[in-house]
């Protein structure tokens, strides 16, 4: 049997309900907030990327 050396996919991490900070279900335009039973819709959620300034390509 070959032996591959592929690495596993890295999951983006999940988005936070912005009232309780629980793990949002759904999207990628509607999520569902399993906790405290509201929906948000995505352009209502924070999104940062880090910066990777002085990094080469």
């Amino acid at each position: 049997m070959p032996t591959t050396n592929a690495r596993p996919a890295r999951l983006p991490p999940a988005k936070g309900c912005p009232r309780c900070r629980t793990a949002l279900d759904g999207g990628p335009v509607l999520f569902h907030c399993a906790t405290c039973q509201r929906s948000v819709y995505a352009a209502d959620l924070t999104t940062e990327f880090p910066a990777t300034l002085g990094r080469a390509a």
